[in-house]
């Protein structure tokens, strides 16, 4: 556990949460400082293969156009109250497993949550938010039921039928897919492996 007093907010670096098969995702906790309540806390959770450590650009604004990673973001909900989340999805930065783009993304989702639900720091009430991939593992999630979902933040993304829009236009595989999916390898290192 990190503690970072001047934010009063209380971090957990790179949990690994066990999967159903055994796989651990690497995920960061960060948890209001106590300051005399120790929670429990209503529940924020982000699943990405973006890196959780990394920027992300859904926060910028016209006043201040800089990137921001995602601690930042977990940070400022913390400091509000709420216990957040923010996950490497399987086999991205510092989780295990192999990664499969969609595929998987329902299971580990629902296993995510369960852990999170039977945590101490959570009070029962998980909200999940995300864009991009990020919200497409919220709505392959949602289709499992997890226990203690009760709001979602779907920025942009999460498509109803790849079949028509998203990964296949019309049923022809779209170009763009295969140039997210090798960006995001470079990005990760696993193109190296």
């Amino acid at each position: 556990m990190t503690n970072d007093d001047s934010n009063g907010v209380e971090i957990l670096r790179s949990v690994k949460v066990e999967m159903r098969d055994g796989v651990r995702l690497s995920t960061d906790i960060y948890l209001p400082a106590c300051d005399g309540k120790p929670g429990p806390f209503p529940v924020l959770v982000e699943r990405t293969p973006y890196g959780k450590h990394n920027e992300t650009i859904r926060e910028r604004t016209a006043l201040d156009p800089r990137p921001v990673r995602r601690g930042e973001i977990a940070a400022r909900f913390a400091r509000r109250g709420y216990a957040v989340v923010v996950q490497d999805c399987r086999g991205r930065y510092e989780s295990e497993g192999r990664f499969k783009k969609y595929l998987g993304e329902a299971e580990d989702g629902f296993d995510t949550l369960s852990w999170v639900d039977q945590q101490p720091w959570c009070n029962g009430r998980i909200g999940t938010y995300g864009m991009s991939y990020a919200a497409h593992t919220q709505t392959a999630l949602v289709s499992q039921r997890p226990p203690g979902l009760a709001a979602m933040f779907i920025e942009c993304g999460g498509f109803a039928n790849a079949f028509r829009g998203g990964i296949r236009h019309g049923g022809a595989f779209e170009l763009k897919q295969a140039t997210w999916a090798h960006k995001n390898a470079l990005q990760s290192g696993a193109a190296k492996r």
